[in-house]
């Protein structure tokens, strides 16, 4: 009875070292992939910055136009 418990106990155990082991996998992968995307991003974010200035900041009120 007691040895079943044990069994038991260790079965478990081993089930929680894989799913931990698992889990930190995805957490890696996910951490690569955030990593990857956050620099993605500053990239993007230089280019519009570049496109603006070649363009120029045209976000203010645009006039209304003449039929209304």
């Amino acid at each position: 009875m007691e040895e079943d418990r044990v069994v038991a106990l260790e079965v478990s155990s081993a089930y929680h070292d894989d799913m931990l082991k698992e889990l930190n996998g995805v957490i890696i992968q996910q951490q690569k992939q955030i990593e990857e995307l956050d620099l993605r991003l500053k990239h993007m974010s230089q280019k519009i910055d570049n496109l603006v200035e070649i363009v120029g900041d045209d976000t203010g009120p645009s006039e209304r136009p003449p039929h209304y």
